[in-house]
């Protein structure tokens, strides 16, 4: 298995080594106003990036940085993760500028933060800025104690929400609760946890991109149960990243040795394929340093 702490190295030479044409992010200086106190600061805000694919636990793949950054307010950390209107505010003051909140700056990601903040505001959507949290977390260190505790508790949440075969979002958040106990090592709950989750027949309506959703989900669920049968920890396994990544996989550990872990077992028999040897050809010959 792939170490975890090895993984950010490795998507970011997948990154520059990417063959087809990418189109890099990009940014622009704003001016930003603390919503609590009024101060007044820069901020580089992200204009665009393009995406070609995603990781199990969602986090895209592309030009990035992922996930976006939020504006963050220098002098007493709040976390501007949405619009806040003046009721809100009223509430917001006192627990941005409490000692809980002001103790967690010093450990938790921005992500986190506002995802503590929005559950103290009462908010209903909560569940994608702990998932984003737990992207900050394992982009830092995917073996911290902090990217573990994020896990967890984005497991607790999610069983404690009710079961909705009809919902799509019912079904993509425990799909990612799957894929974070199988990050964990807890293959036996994972797998349970894969195989229960059953997609209606018209969950997410009637429409085209419903029809869509409720295949691609369909399609994230079988592929996970390879993984999950293998013992497989690892942030992005080579059968669940997508073509181009897997087929860069393939290639880089022997052109960048010093940056990008060697195949696993598993990577190096998944990469002899024949189907894939033209590809592998092609980009041996388009990734390789010059000289």
């Amino acid at each position: 298995m792939m170490p975890l702490r090895l993984i950010g190295a490795m998507l970011a030479v997948l990154a520059m080594a990417a063959p087809a044409p990418a189109a890099a992010s990009t940014f622009f200086e704003v001016i930003k106003k603390c919503p609590v106190g009024g101060e007044k600061f820069k901020f580089l805000d992200q204009g665009s990036s393009t995406s070609w694919g995603a990781l199990p636990d969602g986090m895209p793949t592309g030009s990035g940085p992922y996930p976006y950054r939020l504006p963050q307010c220098p002098k007493n950390g709040l976390v501007i993760f949405r619009d806040f209107d003046g009721p809100t505010l009223a509430r917001l003051t006192p627990v941005v500028l409490g000692a809980e909140y002001q103790a967690l700056r010093a450990t938790e990601t921005p992500y986190y933060l506002a995802y503590w903040l929005a559950r103290k505001l009462g908010d209903a959507d909560v569940a994608g800025l702990l998932i984003a949290a737990g992207w900050e977390a394992k982009n830092d260190d995917p073996e911290s104690p902090r990217a573990r505790r994020y896990a967890d508790e984005l497991i607790a949440l999610v069983a404690a929400m009710p079961v909705d075969g009809s919902s799509l979002e019912s079904i993509a958040l425990r799909a990612r609760a799957a894929n974070a106990l199988r990050e964990k090592g807890d293959f036996a709950a994972a797998e349970a946890l894969r195989a229960s989750i059953k997609i209606a027949p018209g969950a997410g309506g009637a429409g085209d991109d419903a029809a869509d959703n409720r295949m691609g989900w369909a399609a994230f669920l079988t592929a996970l149960s390879a993984p999950i049968a293998r013992s497989d920890r690892s942030r992005a396994p080579i059968d669940m990243i997508g073509e181009r990544e897997a087929a860069t996989r393939c290639v880089t550990p022997g052109l960048y040795p010093s940056q990008v872990p060697p195949l696993t077992e598993f990577e190096t028999a998944y990469c002899a394929r024949p189907e894939l040897a033209e590809m592998l050809a092609t980009l041996r010959e388009s990734l390789r340093p010059a000289k």
